[in-house]
């Protein structure tokens, strides 16, 4: 059985995780925010978005979102 101490540690990461991902869907909100999305990764870092691409280091990934922002013909707010 886990140590309480442990039980803590994975709920604690997990919370860092779901604060990760807040932050970087606000940044995909924020127009593809590149400086912001970019500033979430490592250096060494690899996005692999797919069909949409991958992106290899914390330079490209920051190249690749503020592509993206010009790869839509359009965008709608409400």
């Amino acid at each position: 059985m886990k140590t309480i101490e442990e039980r803590l540690r994975v709920l604690e990461d997990l919370e860092e995780i779901r604060k990760l991902k807040a932050r970087y869907a606000a940044a995909c909100d924020d127009n593809y925010n590149a400086d912001a999305i970019a500033a979430l990764f490592a250096e060494d870092a690899s996005w692999d978005g797919g069909a949409l691409g991958k992106a290899d280091g914390r330079a490209a990934i920051h190249r690749f979102s503020a592509a993206l922002l010009n790869s839509f013909p359009s965008r709608y707010t409400t």
